[in-house]
């Protein structure tokens, strides 16, 4: 029973790799999620929550609660009466937290988009030289071609 347990494990461990290199299919894209620290995992993590719908709902959901039984307190007793000292604590203390989370992945898309972009530019310079290689080829054989024709000419 263990073994298969630890075959689907398997699995899914390697399903779950898959899924992430496909959506990581460029090198600069692959090295910067390969290539994370602990802290960076969690920071990426955090900062995808935050910044989702599903969290904002979430938090205007139990704030709208919070007030709404702290204002009307119909089934329990008001323990944090307007202007809700404790809730606004709460948020500070979480802004304290998020604020530094968010500023970390910003950095770690910062350098990413820094390192796209030199990437972008080397592969740009290969473009122009392989332009210019093709230019002097056609430039070479325009001139024989104009030699063949003044010789078949003359």
């Amino acid at each position: 029973m263990s073994a298969l347990v630890d075959n689907e494990q398997v699995k899914h461990t390697l399903r779950r790799r898959k899924l992430a290199a496909e959506r990581h299919r460029h090198p600069i894209n692959q090295a910067h999620h390969d290539d994370r620290t602990f802290g960076e995992r969690i920071a990426d993590r955090v900062a995808e929550g935050i910044g989702s719908w599903t969290f904002l709902i979430i938090q205007s959901a139990l704030i709208t609660i919070w007030i709404s039984i702290n204002v009307f307190g119909l089934f329990v007793a008001h323990w944090d009466p307007y202007p809700f000292i404790l809730l606004n604590l709460m948020l500070s203390v979480q802004a304290a937290y998020a604020a530094p989370v968010l500023m970390l992945a910003g950095v770690r898309q910062a350098t990413k988009d820094r390192l796209t972009l030199e990437h972008a530019a080397k592969e740009a310079e290969k473009g122009e030289e392989a332009i210019q290689r093709i230019l002097h080829e056609i430039k070479r054989n325009t001139s024989l071609t104009l030699e063949i024709l003044q010789e078949l000419e003359g």
